[in-house]
């Protein structure tokens, strides 16, 4: 896999013969077996779950994860609509509600 580095901000899923998955906007590992990961992203908390997982690659300064294993499902949930709102709200808006 070449290429590794997405050169705009923002999230992406990459899932290739569903043996390795790429990711972007990878903020924290939440946990991590060889069954399952659990991962904080720029969308909310995402959970792969599947078979043999191994981290290939983690760089959390970048937001940059590879994974391989035998991927069988990827599932999110987390994201506080209200928390996105208000990060995308400037600071004198918040300020003077």
């Amino acid at each position: 896999m070449d290429d590794f580095e997405m050169d705009e901000k923002g999230h992406k899923v990459e899932i290739f013969q569903r043996e390795q998955v790429r990711l972007h906007g990878v903020i924290h590992v939440e946990s991590f077996d060889d069954r399952q990961v659990v991962i904080e992203t720029e969308m909310g908390i995402l959970a792969l779950t599947g078979e043999d997982f191994h981290i290939t690659s983690l760089d959390l300064e970048k937001g940059q994860m590879l994974i391989e294993g035998m991927v069988v499902a990827l599932e999110y949930s987390g994201l506080d609509k209200s928390k996105s709102r208000q990060k995308e709200r400037g600071f004198f808006q918040r300020l003077f509600r």
